[in-house]
């Protein structure tokens, strides 16, 4: 059975096409069969993929589909993900019936947040949905929100220091939400990959990218633990 997990924010620009890329092209790697779902209107994956079919950048072990309404969605996860190990779904921004078709199939909601009071804000009605969803088929659907586009200096403001509490405060008001240990820092190298460069893993190991290397895999590495403690609690009901 594959895992499934949605990247799910209703803030533009938040980083969420390029973390799907980042963790789709960490579980390749490590040999896992990856089917990318582009249910986005903007359809940044599927412009992505076409870059790099353009420059000759194709990842192994990753095929893209894009479905942008809710029975093509539903078609290819009846029909196709069970082929793959891993299942990645960029969902619209908007409040949807697509949204929340994605988020129903997810084992996992992934949120990016810049600290910034609207990324915060995106981060709270993303938990608000899965918990909804949640609520509704009965299933745990915990939302994990992960820092991302940090910059040293964006450290010292105060909407940065608001996003844990913030977090924990969802949790204190029985959200399933979580907030990621790691985060990903804005690198050169993540936006490159938007033009047409493939995977993370498929660049140069220069230094730079050997340091962003190392937070793309501490990332799964919490999304791992997050979806083996999830996964856990359906078994055992």
């Amino acid at each position: 059975m594959p895992v499934f997990i949605s990247a799910v924010s209703g803030k533009g620009g938040a980083g969420k096409t390029t973390a799907v890329i980042l963790i789709a092209g960490e579980y390749a790697l490590q040999g896992r069969r990856v089917l990318l779902i582009d249910a986005d209107g903007r359809q940044n994956l599927h412009e992505w993929w076409k870059r790099c079919e353009a420059k000759d950048n194709m990842p192994d072990g990753i095929d893209l589909v894009t479905a942008a309404r809710q029975d093509t969605i539903q078609q290819v996860l009846d029909a196709e993900a069970s082929k793959y190990d891993v299942v990645i779904m960029d969902s619209p921004g908007q409040d949807s019936v697509v949204r929340d078709t994605i988020i129903r199939s997810s084992h996992l909601v992934l949120t990016p947040i810049q600290p910034n009071q609207d990324e915060i804000k995106a981060a709270g009605e993303a938990a608000q949905a899965a918990a909804e969803i949640a609520d509704q088929t009965g299933y745990v659907i915990p939302q994990a929100n992960f820092v991302t586009r940090l910059t040293i200096p964006a450290r010292n403001l105060e909407a940065y220091r608001l996003i844990r509490p913030f977090v924990n405060n969802l949790r204190e008001n029985g959200y399933d939400s979580y907030l990621l240990d790691t985060e990903l820092l804005e690198r050169n190298c993540y936006r490159e990959l938007r033009s047409g460069y493939g995977t993370l893993q498929m660049l140069e190991l220069t230094e730079p990218v050997k340091k962003a290397r190392a937070e793309v895999v501490s990332l799964v590495g919490d999304v791992e633990t997050l979806l083996t403690s999830s996964l856990k609690e359906v078994v055992n009901g």
